[in-house]
């Protein structure tokens, strides 16, 4: 009998998946673009969907938080989320630094999550989703395939290939 870990598949529709996902938080900018991050006309602002945060928290201390730190804050945290997204869909787009574009976008996925999931009109299953993308692309390193990392790995030989 095969240990479950043992089982093997090819890697490429993951790194399909890994270069979807990386599209989507790249048109997830669009909504928030500086220097003033206001969206193209007919989209909610970032800033207003931060209020929706504080609205319709998950966690209520969430709610709170944003309302007395992120808000009054608010160019600073629309830089950084602009930029966390940026920097996730980049990586997952290329495969360059996969894991740790991932590892981001788990954090942020989650940060999301909490954030989003009972605002009224919103689908809780899209956070699940993206969430789950996130540590797939963990635990399966699909910049092997289609990617930077893998190209690199390739270069520095096949001694540096990691197989998870």
């Amino acid at each position: 009998m095969k240990r479950l870990n043992s089982i093997t598949a090819p890697v490429w529709p993951i790194a399909l998946c890994r270069i979807a996902i990386g599209l989507l938080w790249l048109t997830a900018i669009v909504w928030k673009l500086p220097p003033n991050f206001m969206p193209l006309e007919g989209l909610r602002s970032l800033k207003e969907w931060m209020e929706l945060e504080v609205q319709y928290p998950v966690v209520p201390l969430y709610g709170q938080f944003v309302q007395a730190i992120v808000l009054p804050n608010f160019t600073l945290f629309a830089w950084a989320t602009f930029m966390v997204e940026l920097l996730i869909g980049l990586g997952l787009l290329l495969g360059l630094c996969t894991r740790a574009a991932a590892i981001l976008g788990l954090l942020m996925s989650l940060n999301l999550a909490i954030g989003l999931m009972a605002v009224p009109n919103e689908w809780p299953w899209s956070y699940i989703m993206l969430v789950m993308f996130q540590a797939v692309f963990i635990f399966t390193d699909p910049g092997r395939v289609w990617g930077l990392d893998g190209w690199r790995a390739r270069r520095r030989g096949p001694a540096s290939v990691s197989v998870v």
